[in-house]
């Protein structure tokens, strides 16, 4: 079911003519607007902090190393990164134990590992919440999210 409304979504951003990164800067913008809220529960805040820096890093990166290619690019990694946290957090949720827990943390990770977009050297940098065992989102923020999504998918559909 998930996999049709992501091809609906991503059919309807080509069918119609959207303005240049729309959803990048709609998921930017509600990404932000939890990261900030202090009513929020911490847990909920430090994956949105995720998303904001896994965009900004993707934004900057692509202005960066690929300044011609398309906005829709941007567009469509945001979404798949937005789909990929968002299946990471359901299948969380959903893990009980905690060694389940840690097995779900683990493959989600796994996935962003090896599916680099940019092979970024800085690993310091591209590593910080792989290595911050204080943050559930456990990512590289070097990741082509369209492969990471599709490898933890068929992943957890040979489970």
């Amino acid at each position: 079911m998930k996999k049709i409304i992501l091809v609906a979504a991503l059919l309807c951003m080509a069918v119609i003519n959207t303005s240049a990164q729309e959803v990048y800067q709609e998921i930017l913008r509600m990404s932000k607007e939890v990261a900030d809220d202090e009513s929020k529960a911490l847990d909920l805040r430090k994956v949105a902090t995720f998303k904001v820096d896994a965009l900004d890093y993707m934004a900057r990166k692509m202005k960066e190393l690929m300044p011609d290619s398309s906005v829709s690019v941007l567009d469509y990694q945001s979404f798949a990164m937005y789909e990929y946290v968002n299946l990471f957090t359901s299948k969380l949720t959903k893990a009980g134990k905690k060694k389940d827990r840690m097995a779900v943390i683990k493959a989600f990770k796994e996935a962003t590992l090896q599916n680099p977009r940019f092979n970024d050297t800085e690993l310091e940098f591209i590593h910080a919440y792989c290595d911050n065992d204080k943050f559930l989102t456990q990512f590289s923020l070097d990741t082509d999210w369209i492969k990471a999504l599709a490898y933890i998918r068929e992943k957890l559909a040979r489970r």
